[in-house]
């Protein structure tokens, strides 16, 4: 009860719900109504303590977060070999801020071939002097958007730093606590070094599993394992802890060695496996655990495992409450409980609770599940226990067994991937949070309850009926996406009657050479696709591309590999531009599946009126299409990057054009946004699109004199983040990011 009611606070306090709320009061009346006034004197202290830590703590970290971005220079930063990844041209890495005494992430693009080489193979820790723009880490901004700043948080981190000089020198070590910790990370990055000498897939299951190291080169197995919903396996991956206190058992009992010797020999090992380890949350809560019930055995006490796992989460949670909100810590605690709690249950049953419980988190977080996940569960589990867990261990600690667990994994990841590409993958959605506690709330009671069928009726109704309220919006709307600096809109009529996407955003893209490429994901994958696919959207019935330019399509393909594209719409003449050619064959769409058009040839198309072009072009910044479309009587207009010499065009044509929201063309640049087109039109609210600190100026000041000048309130994405717009019987309701 103490460690859920510290839980319950930690959520209230981060991220308030009347949820989280109501279920403090209703362990307050439950401790009140024991009648014990010292358990409920002893409850209330708890919670008035932890809620003052939780206060101490998050004062720590606003006070070391910085206010406004800094350009600084001769900064000093100590970073471990461990904690550098190089990635392509980009070294990203954390470290020891000297002269603010704080971690800090940075990012540094490297110059050269050889520097890249130099930071490979940078075995020892790093005294970094330093100058460049320091900055607090951002937050979302975009709905449902991967909180990168909770997630630097949670390993205290609040600023970040792009380097633009750096002078490196090796740090000189002494034999402070400090110091020694640093050579555990120069020892783990050797551990590294020689695991990388396997070959796959052993050399990424045994960085991953024994030492919490996510190689890229593992990015496509860790996709198949999270498309068949087994991710929970990895999250109790401190399974071969247990293996390696069993092997030093069995050794020292071999050796004749005493069981004291052996106790106290875990009770120096496991912290140091901990550092080993990278720290990672489940890895943690395998060492302390196991390091509490052997330091209790010493004081010749027992210590149950659940008890146990209470204390390590409260010591987790107290020197970082941020954990709480990631996925893995989530499930390394609540599915081990679950483990300790039914460990004389059947294979089969055990499976179908994992199953049951691991459910509600992993669609919040993932918003799929796949409808094989039960039956791998209870095949895949004691496979994952008893022989990957132990063939990752004997393969790297064992070299002469290294082939035939190659051999092994080898077909383990075949089978991943034939499972992963049948078609048995939900998109569900990201359900309400009711639901996900309310399903926990429920499998708890279904532990004692007699009314089994009738829960499990309730549970099952309201994941039909969530499921169907999230695909079928009662509200058409217009989501503008904070896509940086480019475009891309969403247009979604209510019930799904029909989704359409305008544009995709994207970044330039140069032919670099080879050691320059990066395996990082565009935000076409991190941005578009994941607020589709959190809103049970797995398919788009039209993409307009408005031009050519990268901004406005780059992100093509990464979105089509993630949602299907019925059709794509491109100015009449673009269809033929090799660059667009070359993003179609990426995109894996066909040529009969794209459709050319301009006003010679239509008026009309997907439930949209196009205003431009006018005939066939190259599909440049002129030729780009202008769509007017009109929503619950509100209408709506999008010109892409249309100059102003095009608007001068449309309004000459359709002298009696009006709109409720106009959408600013060119991001706000002063060559589009004509004050005659702003007049005729009449618009009621503008929206920008434009990156943040971008380096054109957008939006440009005439731009905005020219709105001022019109009365016409805007509101950019550089500012406010995700727009959405809800049209309703000739009104507007606006939602931005900060209402989320």
């Amino acid at each position: 009860m103490v460690a859920i009611t510290l839980i319950l606070l930690t959520l209230v306090y981060f991220e308030f719900s009347f949820i989280w709320l109501s279920l403090i009061i209703l362990i307050a009346i439950r401790v009140f109504f024991l009648r014990q006034r010292k358990l409920l004197l002893l409850w209330i202290v708890l919670a008035v303590i932890w809620l003052g830590w939780l206060t101490c703590w998050n004062k720590a970290q606003l006070a070391n977060r910085l206010q406004h971005n800094e350009q600084l220079s001769d900064q000093h930063i100590i970073v471990a070999p461990d904690e550098i990844q190089v990635d392509g041209d980009l070294i990203k890495f954390k470290g020891r801020w000297q002269e603010k005494n704080q971690r800090i992430q940075g990012y540094y693009r490297l110059q050269s071939l050889s520097e890249k080489s130099k930071w490979l193979h940078q075995a020892q820790t790093a005294d970094l002097t330093v100058s460049g723009d320091f900055s607090s880490v951002s937050g979302p901004t975009n709905e449902n958007q991967f909180d990168y700043q909770r997630y630097l948080g949670s390993q205290r981190i609040v600023n970040q730093v792009f380097v633009k000089k750096m002078v490196l020198k090796s740090h000189i070590n002494s034999i402070t606590l400090t110091d020694l910790i640093a050579r555990l990370h120069e020892s783990r990055w050797q551990l590294l070094n020689q695991l990388d000498q396997l070959d796959n897939p052993l050399k990424s299951y045994g960085q991953l599993l024994l030492l919490g190291y996510y190689n890229a080169d593992y990015d496509q197995q860790i996709q198949q394992i999270n498309q068949l919903g087994l991710l929970y396996l990895f999250s109790l991956s401190g399974m071969h802890v247990f293996y390696l206190l069993r092997v030093i058992r069995w050794l020292f009992t071999y050796l004749k060695i005493t069981r004291e010797t052996y106790e106290w020999f875990c009770l120096l090992l496991l912290p140091i496996y901990a550092v080993l380890g990278g720290l990672s949350a489940s890895l943690l809560r395998a060492v302390l655990m196991s390091w509490l019930i052997i330091f209790f055995q010493r004081l010749k006490l027992r210590l149950s495992g659940v008890t146990a796992e209470c204390l390590v989460l409260i010591v987790n949670l107290a020197y970082s409450p941020l954990l709480l909100f990631s996925l893995g810590f989530q499930l390394s605690y609540l599915l081990t409980f679950i483990l300790l709690e039914n460990k004389n249950l059947n294979q089969i049953k055990l499976g179908i609770k994992l199953n049951c419980y691991s459910l509600p988190l992993i669609l919040w977080h993932t918003y799929q599940w796949n409808l094989l996940t039960g039956l791998l569960t209870i095949a895949i589990m004691p496979i994952f226990d008893w022989l990957i867990v132990p063939t990752v261990v004997c393969g790297t600690l064992l070299p002469f067994t290294a082939v035939i667990a190659n051999y092994f994994l080898n077909l383990v990841v075949m089978v991943f991937d034939l499972l992963a590409k049948l078609p048995f993958v939900i998109t569900f959605g990201k359900p309400p949070l009711i639901l996900v506690v309310g399903t926990i709330i429920i499998l708890n009671i279904l532990e004692f309850s007699r009314k089994k069928q009738l829960l499990w009726s309730v549970i099952i109704a309201a994941y039909l009926i969530t499921g169907s309220m999230i695909r079928l919006p009662l509200k058409d709307e217009v989501v503008y996406f904070d896509i940086g600096q480019g475009d891309c809109t969403l247009i979604r009529r209510k019930f799904n009657q029909a989704l359409t996407l305008v544009d995709t955003g994207g970044k330039v893209s140069f032919n670099h050479e080879k050691w320059r490429q990066r395996h990082s994901k565009t935000n076409g994958e991190t941005v578009v696709a994941n607020y589709l696919l959190s809103k049970g959207i797995t398919k788009i019935d039209n993409l307009f591309l408005t031009h050519q330019d990268a901004d406005h399509t780059a992100n093509f393909d990464s979105i089509a590999h993630k949602i299907k594209i019925q059709r794509v719409l491109v100015p009449d003449g673009m269809q033929k531009v090799s660059s667009f050619i070359r993003r179609r064959r990426q995109a894996e769409v066909m040529p009969n599946q794209v459709l050319a058009i301009s006003t010679e040839k239509y008026h009309q198309v997907a439930g949209l009126t196009l205003l431009h072009p006018f005939g066939s072009g190259k599909g440049t910044n002129e030729d780009s299409l202008t769509l007017w479309f009109k929503l619950a009587g509100v209408s709506f207009i999008i010109s892409g990057d249309l100059d102003q010499a095009g608007e001068k065009e449309i309004i000459q044509q359709h002298p009696n054009l009006r709109v409720n929201v106009l959408k600013t063309g060119h991001h706000g640049s002063k060559t589009s946004t004509a004050a005659s087109y702003v007049s005729q039109l009449n618009p009621k609210l503008a929206i920008i699109s434009a990156g943040k600190n971008n380096r054109y100026g957008h939006p440009n000041r005439e731009t905005l004199s020219t709105l001022k000048r019109f009365d016409v309130p805007y509101i950019c994405t550089a500012e406010a983040g995700m727009i959405k717009l809800y049209p309703a019987k000739d009104k507007i309701t606006v939602w931005t990011v900060d209402d989320y």
